[in-house]
């Protein structure tokens, strides 16, 4: 059943979706993406001591962005926030993703989180505007993909 349902997913996920969306499907527990995660969570103070330092002039960041799980039933899929700061003993960022699986989560709304739901983070560097972190994106992306947009992916 649930190959099925796989198959069902991705050829309407084909259908609805258009040649530049950048949608795609994995296998739960897919190693790749669990390490990329794990790398992710490993490194976290890096993205939570920027955004701390985030609207002062120490700050050497101009975007600040995470990658949370969003559940809604059996359906899962991950979505990007952006503009995210801290906000009384947690954090809030818009959803910049258009959830494509999700009924009721939606593009432009503004989520709550905890350092804890945090699966992938981004930064950009204001002078060189390098992307640091989106540790999912330097694992599944071809090394042109990652040099042309200017990513710094450790190896």
């Amino acid at each position: 059943m649930k190959y099925i349902l796989f198959i069902f997913l991705t050829l309407s996920s084909a259908v609805v979706l258009s040649d530049d969306d950048d949608f795609f499907l994995k296998e739960r527990n897919d190693p790749t993406v669990e390490n990329a995660f794990a790398a992710a969570k490993a490194n976290i103070d890096v993205f939570l001591d920027a955004l701390k330092a985030r609207g002062s002039d120490a700050s050497k960041y101009n975007y600040y962005g995470v990658y949370l799980k969003f559940t809604e039933g059996d359906t899962v899929e991950f979505l990007w926030l952006a503009d995210v700061q801290e906000y009384k003993d947690f954090y809030i960022g818009v959803i910049i993703s258009e959830p494509q699986l999700l009924t009721d989560t939606k593009y432009g709304k503004t989520i709550g989180f905890h350092p804890s739901d945090i699966y992938d983070w981004q930064l950009n560097e204001k002078e060189s505007g390098r992307v640091l972190g989106t540790f999912l994106a330097c694992a599944t992306s071809s090394e042109d993909y990652l040099n042309e947009n200017g990513f710094i992916c450790s190896k």
